[in-house]
């Protein structure tokens, strides 16, 4: 009787072994990137976002305005200082209030990028 549950204990034991060999454990951040593991460009992410979050009017950032402009790649990039303070940091911009945090993540990553015109 010993000999026959070792042999029992014996073969469970080999098929445990096999089996969680063939377990994968999937990455979440693998399976579902963020936006900080993607790339972010100017014209697709970062143009849009300035242009819809801040320069939507006069009374904003856009042509006309007695703050700043940030209609075009060297106007935002002259203020990108005060952009990360104001709409990252901060969280004080736009006025309607902070922008969605993907949106942000981008924004940060861009800038972390070095902010390339692409």
């Amino acid at each position: 009787m010993n000999m026959k549950r070792t042999g029992y204990l014996l073969i469970l034991s080999v098929l445990s072994g096999i089996t969680l060999q063939q377990c994968y454990y999937d990455n979440r951040d693998d399976l579902y990137p963020t936006q900080a593991d993607s790339v972010v460009t100017f014209a697709d992410d970062i143009e849009p976002f300035i242009t819809g979050s801040c320069a939507s009017t006069p009374s904003c950032h856009a042509d006309g305005s007695t703050l700043p402009v940030l209609e075009t790649y060297d106007q935002i990039t002259a203020n990108i200082a005060a952009i990360e303070r104001r709409a990252i940091k901060t969280k004080t911009m736009p006025p309607s209030g902070p922008a969605n945090q993907q949106e942000l993540d981008g924004l940060q990553k861009w800038i972390d990028d070095g902010m390339p015109n692409n």
